[in-house]
């Protein structure tokens, strides 16, 4: 028995010094163009450099963690390099990679780093499968989980992020697809600026400061994402800001101070999102004829909208406080729908009044508005809005259903109970 376990230590021993032998920097200087690098699992600690086409391959439980405030992985100048499968903690930044052609980083954890991955003047790049954790200082002291500069081809798809600066960073970036990531309790969720031709899809935004920020951005796409829970003095759902030709399409904004602002920005098209339990749902500020609100839903909302004197173009939207009937039949409003406030408005100029925004007072107010409001009726007006959603329309439907099965069986059950009382 005593042999077996001094062979089993042995070989424990002997296992652990193996790992710590293995040289990454030299494994990785050694390597020819092509070659993957397979790396034990155990701890090592440098600072990683990557110059040449190859494949980092961590097996299960290799960390690299930095030996001073430089990255723990720098890769430069270089094509078609993949990272894979690695833990990293480092004091200030985890992985920078500048100027390469196809680089892929995936399935790689960053835990209590300052800055996560950061990208610059790249071509080809796939950020996928990431878990990124920033630390518990205040967002100032922050950096962002993934941070993107002047590059071009960029997806970022399926990573997880939390605590950081930004989740999300964008800037001067030509052609960016952000699909099916999650960002939590971060300053921003994603934060675009100066870029072009944007995807936003199938995202989760929840308990940011805002969700998604869009500066100074043009030709948009952000459809299909669940934006919530972003309360703060200063906080929105999406905010955009001197923003061009933007599809804003079935998101769901849900418990927000403010679901969408937009300010400064022409030709957005806002179709078929949901906006429920916001604060308020809609603001604008200086938004261009062009621009578009139409086919979305508006339930359970303060405010619906909110703008200066250049309005919102409101189209065929579904209101749960429209009092309006259906006299034609068609499924629209036969008495346009005010969303005029004038409470909203000064919320505008002044948004300290937010405090004040459920007071009796003021949901007087707001009722007295959509009633009688005749200075502004052409500011935030649906002149046929839509009578029932088609999620109301289909739990009516079901429950027509129900309502009659539950009538068949009540009327069986109750002929059959006095046919055996009579018997």
């Amino acid at each position: 028995m005593k042999q077996i376990v001094l062979f089993f230590l042995f070989f424990l021993f002997t296992s652990q010094t193996a790992y710590a032998e293995f040289d990454i920097q030299f494994a990785i200087d050694q390597a020819k163009a092509g070659d993957s690098i397979h790396i034990p699992a155990g701890r090592y600690q440098g600072n990683f450099i990557v110059k040449k086409p190859i494949k980092l391959y961590g097996q299960k439980g290799t960390e690299l963690y930095a030996q001073n405030d430089e990255p723990v992985l720098k890769i430069e100048h270089a094509t078609n390099v993949s990272i894979e499968n690695l833990r990293i903690t480092a004091k200030n930044k985890g992985i920078v990679a500048n100027e390469m052609v196809n680089l892929e980083l995936r399935a790689i954890e960053l835990k209590d780093i300052q800055v996560g991955i950061h990208i610059q003047r790249s071509r080809h790049i796939r950020i996928l499968e990431n878990k990124i954790i920033g630390n518990y200082s205040h967002f100032a002291e922050k950096g962002n989980g993934i941070a993107v500069f002047k590059s071009e081809d960029v997806a970022i798809e399926h990573n997880t992020i939390k605590q950081v600066q930004d989740g999300i960073y964008v800037e001067e970036v030509k052609r960016v697809d952000v699909q099916r990531n999650k960002v939590t309790n971060s300053r921003y969720g994603t934060h675009f600026m100066y870029s072009n031709g944007v995807k936003v899809l199938f995202n989760t935004y929840l308990q940011n400061v805002t969700g998604l920020m869009v500066m100074m951005t043009t030709n948009l796409e952000i459809s299909s994402n669940t934006i919530s829970t972003h309360n703060g003095f200063n906080s929105y759902g999406l905010m955009m800001y001197d923003t061009q030709e933007a599809m804003v399409r079935k998101n769901s904004f849900l418990h927000n101070r403010v679901g969408v602002a937009l300010q400064k920005s022409s030709v957005i098209q806002m179709q078929e999102n949901r906006f429920q339990m916001n604060q308020t749902a809609l603001e604008g500020t200086k938004v261009d004829k062009r621009s578009t609100v139409m086919e979305n839903q508006f339930t359970g909302n303060i405010l619906t909208a909110r703008s200066d004197k250049q309005g919102l173009h409101l189209m065929h939207n579904f209101y749960d406080d429209y009092t309006g009937l259906d006299v034609a039949g068609d499924g629209f409003g036969d008495v346009p729908y005010v969303a005029v406030s004038s409470f909203g408005q000064w919320m505008v100029r002044q948004p300290v009044y937010q405090f004040f925004v459920a007071s009796p007072s003021v949901v007087i107010l707001t009722s007295l508005d959509q009633q009688i409001n005749k200075t502004e009726r052409n500011l935030l007006v649906d002149s046929e809005p839509k009578l029932m959603s088609n999620m109301k329309k289909t739990e009516l439907s079901l429950n027509s259903k129900q309502l009659v099965i539950g009538l068949v069986v009540t009327i069986c059950s109750l002929w059959l109970w006095r046919r055996e009382t009579r018997v």
